[in-house]
């Protein structure tokens, strides 16, 4: 048992599992054991006992060679456009109240068939990361920012509620490949023990632009009117479709699978390799530290002398192409319906509920704001229910900074501790945190507006609502790219099917507050939360035998390859 996680029986090597640390002797040789590791490459500076996973080729043209500053430039301008793709969201619904008196419909109908945009999104996911695995990041990433740049323009001149509606479900669609495909890329161009601080960086724009965004829009639908967030929108977007043309290259890209050294790929590699067919035998006997190590090594040592690796490096012109041909050869249609089947990998549901309902629980509370605080006793006005969105983006903020160094020092520590061997589970630890404060802040929100607190009650516990889920995001997304990293975009994209519950809470959600309270409605919310939270206990202990099974049993392996 590695640490509380049970080990597996069957497998020698199970998918997610892999050699992280090692030791380095006096003769600068790294070893793990009795073996010799260094032919395994390793990083640099206070990692240099880390070994890289997953291994990068020999390539120029791989992404996981990119120099460090080229990865955290793209990242950083990712990252920029996933802020200005969250504010457009929620900016308008400051406004909700001065909306629906322009349009003469009721509150509770605006906020429910502005809802249909979460819905588009959840929908729209499936395409959009379907497109990705089939023809690349690059033009799917610039294709939504055209769709969202077209729309704002549709609706910074809708001036009936039709329109506006119509060209918001356009954005929506534009939206989807930032719920999917920026994890996706961390994925692409990160090792294991690199990918959980610029998860939270992913995770800090995209709260920074839900609760910023607030802020601002409330200003500007109170001096300028709602069309003006559409307007200032369009421009960023105008701008930032440059930006990911000229700076964000690919980042999909075929490497060979005995590199793989977390998905269990490199003993098969090492068969095809050396002819030998007798598999069998290995993938039966008890897991050893020793025998995953072996086959790492054996599988890097005889993927670096072939000279099928060997390619010129590109230059940046030919990377400024937006289409760089096929990067899978998996039929369109197959993509397309391989989330959906991978809702029965025990991982990938475990991450639905955990990350999926936790998550929807934000996009609730943000869009029955105005409803709640324009309201007696509060009264606040446009601009104040904007302010409200200050405690949401501290939270993230604070979160962020500390959920995502604390996320790589957690398994580089325990990994340590479990003889050098990393298992995807130890991701999971995060979520004691935020079992803990997300609770708590669930339920005091709901009793301080009940109770009628002083304003700063509730403001407090709703930033303590982005602290916490902000951990629960770095856990269920490195724990989902841990364990199914070579289908990372269609794993995402299945949990991405809470937009369809967001969807149907956004669209009763008023009309259950002002019917039985918000002290009810929130602590039945923050019940459910710990009930997922708690789930986590399960998942961790047989989560290693949960990826044996999945890799052995036909039907998973028949989804893994439709």
């Amino acid at each position: 048992m590695g640490l509380g996680v049970l080990e597996d029986k069957h497998l020698s090597h199970v998918p997610g599992t892999a050699l992280l640390t090692d030791v380095i002797g006096s003769d600068n040789y790294h070893s793990h054991g009795g073996l010799n590791t260094s032919a395994l490459r390793h990083g640099k500076g206070r990692d240099s006992d880390v070994v890289l996973v997953p291994q990068p080729s020999n390539s120029q043209n791989d992404p996981l060679n990119w120099p460090l500053w080229k990865k955290d430039l793209m990242l950083f301008f990712i990252c920029i456009d996933t802020a200005v793709v969250g504010a457009w969201g929620p900016m308008i619904t400051p406004g909700f109240v001065e909306m629906s008196s322009q349009f003469g419909i009721s509150y509770n109908k605006l906020n429910g068939d502005l809802g249909y945009g979460i819905l588009m999104i959840g929908l729209s996911c499936f395409v959009t990361n379907s497109m990705a695995v089939v023809w690349g990041r690059r033009p799917v990433f610039l294709l939504g920012n055209l769709l969202l740049f077209i729309s704002s323009i549709g609706g910074f001149y809708a001036h009936s509620f039709n329109s506006l509606l119509g060209f918001r479900l356009l954005g929506c669609i534009g939206m989807s490949p930032f719920e999917v495909l920026v994890t996706t890329t961390i994925a692409d161009i990160y090792f294991v023990h690199q990918r959980g601080v610029r998860l939270a960086a992913w995770g800090l724009c995209l709260s920074i632009g839900v609760g910023g965004g607030t802020i601002i829009s409330g200003y500007i639908i109170q001096n300028l009117g709602w069309n003006w967030t559409y307007g200032i929108c369009a421009i960023m977007f105008g701008v930032w479709i440059i930006v990911l043309f000229l700076f964000c290259p690919e980042t999909a890209y075929r490497r060979d699978d005995s590199l793989n050294a977390d998905l269990g790929t490199g003993r098969r590699r090492v068969n095809q390799l050396t002819g030998n067919g007798n598999s069998k035998k290995s993938e039966s006997e008890s897991p050893e530290a020793e025998d995953i190590v072996e086959v790492e090594i054996e599988a890097i040592e005889r993927a670096a002398t072939n000279n099928t690796w060997s390619e010129k490096k590109h230059s940046y012109w030919h990377d400024l192409k937006i289409f760089h041909g096929r990067v899978s050869d998996d039929p369109f249609w197959k993509v397309l319906i391989r989330p959906f089947m991978m809702l029965i990998f025990p991982q990938v549901l475990f991450s639905f509920f955990a990350y999926g309902l936790t998550t929807s629980w934000l996009v609730v509370v943000g869009s029955v704001l105005a409803q709640l605080f324009t309201a007696p006793p509060y009264n606040f006005s446009v601009s104040g229910v904007g302010l409200v969105s200050i405690a949401s983006l501290i939270g993230a903020l604070i979160g962020a900074f500390i959920s995502g160094p604390i996320a790589d020092w957690i398994i580089k520590m325990m990994s340590r501790r479990n003889g050098g061997i990393y298992e995807p589970e130890f991701r999971l630890v995060l979520i004691v945190i935020t079992f803990v404060l997300g609770g708590m802040s669930f339920f005091g929100f709901g009793w301080a507006l009940q109770e009628q607190d002083p304003w700063i009650a509730p403001v407090i516990f709703y930033g303590l609502q982005y602290f916490s889920v902000g951990f629960m995001t770095i856990a269920v997304y490195g724990y989902l790219t841990d364990c199914h990293r070579d289908k990372a975009p269609e794993a995402f994209a299945s949990i991405n099917l809470r937009n369809v519950y967001s969807f149907g809470m956004n669209y009763f959600i008023s009309d259950w507050i002002s019917s039985q309270g918000p002290k009810e409605v929130f602590c039945i919310i923050g019940g459910v939360h710990v009930f997922i939270c708690l789930c986590a206990i399960p998942m961790y202990i047989y989560g290693k035998r949960c990826r044996s099974w999945t890799s052995r049993v036909k039907i998973f392996e028949k989804v893994m390859r439709a």
